[in-house]
């Protein structure tokens, strides 16, 4: 069967970003429940009747149909399938950032029903959120982005992401290596010296111990790694992020791990965010 005369319909989806494109129609990204990420021209969009232009929007519900199987589908139906969510100011730029996350670590034509369901809840919860709790928005955040890397097989076991594999102590305090995925039992005042000491004295050697997680694999960068209790490590790993001091840890370490995945390049969405923070 010719891969262009493929026939998708009516299925579960929502926009992710949408781009103008000549004069009437959109270049649609949508996250599609049976299909994954999926890019979709949808021609002569523009100039649809409102009501339907008005579908053309993150976070509504949507069932979409195409044709194709390529890089670049053609649009083909655009029904509702639920009310739209009401974001506004923080929640909206939240879901800006779910947006791009999956924009930006999904690949394309790549099913993920579980992280889809997991997007619908994020957004969902992003609605109802209280604003007088800043806790909740935050315990939101974290869960998408744990259930995202978890849903790519990225996520290491943070209840277990010791050199050896024991368990973390609740009890402890570790330095949690990023870029290797490893959690190594810290003092807070010896950590800096030693970790200066043995990257001084490698980069000097030139001879660089992949199993040293203070070092990246390429045996030169150095992975610094971010201070994080064993309370806060256990509490990702079970999802449990109802405390204030979890949360805060939480949200310097996910930012770290992020990044391992990510690259250097910002996220837009950070970006909208700060701007509502200074505006408040």
């Amino acid at each position: 069967m010719n891969e262009d005369s493929v026939s998708t319909t009516l299925q579960p989806a929502y926009i992710l970003h949408y781009t103008l494109w000549r004069e009437s129609s959109f270049i649609v990204d949508a996250f599609t429940l049976s299909h994954g990420r999926i890019s979709l021209m949808a021609k002569s969009a523009r100039a649809s009747k409102a009501r339907t232009r008005a579908l053309y929007q993150p976070f509504r519900p949507l069932l979409l149909s195409w044709v194709g199987g390529s890089e670049l589908r053609t649009l083909t139906g655009i029904e509702e399938s639920g009310a739209p969510l009401s974001l506004a100011d923080t929640e909206l730029a939240c879901g800006y950032y779910f947006n791009e996350l999956v924009l930006r670590l999904l690949g394309k034509d790549q099913p993920q029903p579980a992280v889809f369901a997991h997007y619908a809840v994020a957004l969902a919860n992003l609605a109802t959120v209280d604003t007088v709790q800043p806790g909740d928005l935050q315990a939101v955040l974290r869960t998408f982005e744990l259930q995202l890397l978890d849903g790519l097989s990225v996520l290491p076991d943070l209840a277990r992401c010791t050199a050896d594999g024991s368990a973390i102590d609740a009890n402890r305090m570790y330095r949690y290596h990023p870029a290797n995925a490893i959690a190594v039992a810290s003092n807070r005042l010896a950590e800096g010296q030693l970790s200066l000491g043995i990257q001084k004295q490698k980069t000097r050697m030139g001879d660089a111990d992949h199993r040293d997680p203070s070092v990246q694999a390429d045996g030169v960068t150095p992975d610094e790694g971010v201070m994080v209790s064993g309370r806060t490590l256990l509490a990702l790993s079970s999802l449990t992020l109802d405390d204030a001091q979890v949360l805060e840890e939480a949200r310097i370490l996910m930012r770290r791990i992020l990044r391992v995945h990510l690259g250097d390049r910002p996220l837009k969405s950070r970006e909208l965010f700060d701007t509502l923070v200074r505006r408040d």
